[in-house]
């Protein structure tokens, strides 16, 4: 008796323990895509102006948009990593394995890089713009030549967000799950778009050729991407929990 007990609970465990995964995974997928999509939506300063309209437009915000804004961001990017986790776990089996794995240690470089740039945002950025509010006339133009060097600085991180965090990322995960046959193969491939456009346009960004503005679509279908994905994850705890094995579709 004892002994059937203990294989009882060593079988449920793994079960509980990849439910849980996936009920965790499905949530934040969709709060991490709430989290982006309010902070994409609530961006009103005008960066691309040059630094005096910018200092000038982040200084007419409250002091607590800015930072918030960006702390969306990157809590966003955290949830949205800790959603391709799960999803990974998932894909244990076929070809794949490989890129599910692979998406995620991209996605951890990208969201390292996304809470880089904002951080910048929110501390460095919206400091500045305080600064140059409360200077004399005479001083503001040495503020200005700095915060037009650190634009240009967030040009590039922002650019390395686009290209390794929406971008390389979702070229794997939309090709493992195209790959899988737990998630719909036009599921992938959305993914696979969204990722392989937001990559084109974040290189051609590095390269001073393309607004950020261009990588927007390709961030709406990643969204879109990561809602769906995370219902069918949530659909794929509730059949971890009902005991029959994950649910497949048709390739």
């Amino acid at each position: 008796m004892r002994q059937g007990k203990a294989t009882s609970m060593s079988n449920g465990s793994p079960g509980n323990g990849e439910r849980l995964l996936l009920q965790i995974g499905a949530v934040a997928a969709v709060l991490g895509t709430i989290f982006q999509v309010a902070a994409g939506t609530s961006q009103s300063a005008q960066l691309g102006a040059g630094a005096d309209v910018a200092l000038a437009s982040l200084a007419g915000l409250a002091d607590w948009v800015w930072p918030v804004t960006y702390f969306g961001f990157i809590f966003g990017a955290l949830l949205w990593v800790g959603a391709l986790v799960a999803l990974a776990s998932t894909l244990t089996a076929g070809a794949a394995w490989a890129p599910g794995r692979l998406a995620v240690a991209a996605a951890i470089v990208g969201a390292t890089l996304h809470a880089i740039d904002g951080s910048l945002n929110a501390g460095v950025l919206a400091g500045l713009a305080r600064a140059w509010e409360a200077a004399p006339e005479g001083e503001r133009a040495a503020l200005a030549q700095n915060g037009d060097l650190l634009l240009r600085i967030l040009d590039g991180t922002w650019a390395g967000v686009i290209t390794l965090f929406h971008g390389a990322p979702f070229v794997l995960v939309g090709l493992a799950v195209a790959l899988s046959r737990l998630y719909p193969a036009w599921l992938g491939w959305i993914g696979f778009i969204g990722g392989a456009g937001s990559l084109v346009v974040g290189i051609v960004m590095f390269l001073g050729l393309a607004p950020a503005g261009l990588a927007v679509p390709f961030a709406v279908v990643l969204s879109l991407f990561m809602v769906v994905l995370g219902w069918l994850m949530w659909n794929q705890a509730r059949v971890v929990t009902q005991g029959s094995g994950p649910m497949e579709h048709a390739a």
